[in-house]
C-alpha cells in the first residue's frame, strides 16, 4: 500500500511539474512577443499601409497601394512599378525595430548623420496617419544605424540589414518584366529575324510543329525553355530619357518574337532593337512604352538556325519510347543479330541468352541520342554511302517495324555518320551513336562458363 500511494505522489508531482514547465515557458513566449512588440516602431501591418515616399541617393519615389497587392508610382509619373518590390518596403517599413536608444530627449544629430539623413521612409496609413523614420550614418562598429522618427526627438540604433532593405534604386522599384504571360497559356511562336526566314511554331495537342519556313516536328523541349526563358526574364535597366523608338533601333526592330496566349486571345510581342553595350539590346513590350535593357540570351536564341527548333530525336516511337519494342535486328556486313522480347527479358531469336543490360543500352542509346545535323534537300542516297549502307537497325513491336536505321559514310561537316530513318529521312549523328550500336554476338551472349576440371 505505501508503494502505491509514493507511485501516486510521483505522478501528481511529475503532473504538477509538467504544468509549472509547459506554463513557464508559454508565457515566456508570450512575454518574447510582448517585449518585441514593444522594439516595433510602428504598430500597424503592411496590409495597413496605403502609400509610401522613399527619398534615397538624392532622389525622391512615391508608391501607392492599388488594391491588396498591386502598386503604382506616383512619382516620377507614367513609370510601372514592381509591386512585389514596393509591398516588401511596405513590409520592411512596418517591420523596423529599434535596438538600444542612444539618447532619449533632443540632442545635435550631425554625430548620428540625423542632420543629413541618407534615407527617409514616409507611409501613409489607410487611416490617413504620416509615420516616418529617418536613418543615419552607421555606429563605430558598423553593425548598426542611427535613426530617428520623424515626430520624435529620441535617437536608437536600428540594425544594418533594416536599413539596407531601404536602398533602393528607381530600377529596383519598377516593373522588370520582360513579357507578361504563363507557358502553358502559349500555343503559338512567331520570329522575325533581319536577313532570315520567318519562323513560326504552332502547338498540336501536347506537341510542338514547326509551321513555318518548312513543316516538320519541333524539339519541345527547346520551345518550352525559350519561352521560360522569357517568361522569368528581367529587364537588367532601362533606357534614358533621351532614347526613342527610333535611336534604340526599335522603330524598324532586329528581331521580333511573338507569343500567341491562347487564353487572353492575343499576342504578347517582344521587340528587339540595337545593342547599348556588349552583349545587350535594348527592348521593348509592344503594349508598354518603357524601353529597357536586355542581355542577349533571348535574342541570340531568336536569331539562331532553324535546326534549332527542329524535333533531333533518331526516332519517334511515342510516350513509351523503346519500352514496347519487342524485336531488334542488327545487320552489319555478313553478321546479322536478331533479338527477341518475351516478358521483361531479352534473348536472341534462337533461344541463346543475352545480357540484358547490354541490349537496354543499345536501345537507350537509339532512343536518347540526338541528331547533329539534318539534311533536308538531300542528293542521291550514294552520296551520303546509303545506297549500300553499312550498318543497319530495325526495331519492331508486335511483328510491325516501328524504326528502320541506316547508318551511311562518315559525315565531314559536322564531324559523324549519315544515317537514313523514317522522319527526317537523311540527318548526321554521331560516330558514337555508331559504334556502340556495331555489335557482333560476342558482345551480346552471356558468357559461357569455364568447364570444370574433374577431380581425381
Amino acid at each position: 500500500m505505501r508503494f502505491k500511494g509514493t507511485l501516486l505522489l510521483l505522478i501528481v508531482f511529475a503532473a504538477l511539474g509538467g504544468y509549472v514547465y509547459f506554463s513557464d515557458f508559454y508565457h515566456q513566449e508570450e512575454r518574447q512577443k510582448q517585449e518585441d512588440a514593444k522594439k516595433k516602431l510602428f504598430g500597424s501591418e503592411a496590409k495597413d499601409i496605403a502609400e509610401i515616399t522613399l527619398e534615397y541617393d538624392g532622389k525622391t519615389f512615391v508608391g501607392a497601394r492599388k488594391g491588396e497587392k498591386d502598386w503604382e508610382i506616383t512619382s516620377p509619373a507614367g513609370l510601372e512599378a514592381d509591386s512585389e518590390s514596393w509591398e516588401q518596403l511596405a513590409s520592411s517599413f512596418v517591420d523596423i525595430r529599434k535596438d538600444e536608444i542612444v539618447s532619449a530627449q533632443k540632442t545635435d544629430l550631425a554625430p548620428y548623420g540625423l542632420d543629413k539623413p541618407g534615407i527617409v521612409v514616409k507611409g501613409k496609413l489607410k487611416s490617413g496617419e504620416t509615420p516616418g523614420i529617418l536613418i543615419g550614418s552607421e555606429n563605430p562598429k558598423k553593425t548598426f544605424n542611427y535613426g530617428k522618427r520623424a515626430d520624435s526627438d529620441e535617437v536608437f540604433l536600428i540594425s544594418t540589414s533594416t536599413s539596407s532593405a531601404f536602398k533602393k534604386s528607381l530600377t529596383d522599384l519598377r516593373n522588370k518584366k520582360v513579357l507578361d504571360f504563363e507557358s502553358d497559356n502559349i500555343d503559338g511562336v512567331k520570329i522575325s529575324a533581319s536577313g532570315k526566314p520567318d519562323v513560326e511554331i504552332q502547338k498540336m495537342g501536347m506537341d510542338w510543329l514547326i509551321k513555318k519556313p518548312m513543316e516538320a516536328r519541333a524539339d519541345g523541349g527547346e520551345v518550352s525553355s525559350f519561352l521560360s526563358a522569357i517568361q522569368f526574364s528581367r529587364a537588367s535597366a532601362f533606357a534614358d530619357e533621351k532614347i526613342d523608338a527610333k535611336s534604340s533601333g526599335l522603330e524598324a526592330p532586329t528581331v521580333k518574337v511573338s507569343l500567341h496566349d491562347q487564353k487572353a486571345g492575343i499576342d504578347r510581342t517582344l521587340l528587339f532593337g540595337k545593342s547599348p553595350e556588349k552583349d545587350k539590346y535594348y527592348a521593348r513590350d509592344s503594349s508598354r512604352p518603357a524601353i529597357f535593357i536586355l542581355a542577349k540570351e533571348i535574342i541570340d536564341k531568336a536569331q539562331g538556325p532553324l535546326f534549332t527548333w527542329r524535333d533531333k530525336s533518331i526516332v519517334a516511337l511515342g510516350e513509351g519510347g523503346v519500352t514496347g519494342v519487342d524485336e531488334m535486328d542488327i545487320v552489319g556486313g555478313t553478321e546479322k543479330i536478331s533479338l527477341k522480347k518475351t516478358g521483361a527479358d531479352w534473348a536472341a531469336s534462337d533461344g541463346r541468352k543475352v545480357q540484358q543490360s547490354k541490349v537496354s543500352d543499345l536501345l537507350n542509346a537509339i532512343q536518347t541520342d540526338r541528331a547533329t545535323s539534318i539534311v533536308d534537300s538531300p542528293k542521291a542516297p550514294g552520296a551520303y554511302g546509303l545506297d549500300k549502307p553499312r550498318l543497319e537497325v530495325v526495331l519492331r513491336e508486335k511483328g510491325k517495324n516501328v524504326a528502320e536505321l541506316k547508318f551511311g559514310s562518315d559525315s565531314q561537316n559536322p564531324a559523324g555518320v549519315y544515317l537514313k530513318s523514317a522522319n527526317p529521312p537523311i540527318m548526321t549523328v554521331s560516330k558514337d551513336l555508331y559504334d556502340r550500336l556495331n555489335v557482333k554476338w560476342s558482345d551480346l551472349l552471356e558468357p559461357q562458363p569455364s568447364p570444370t576440371t574433374p577431380v581425381k
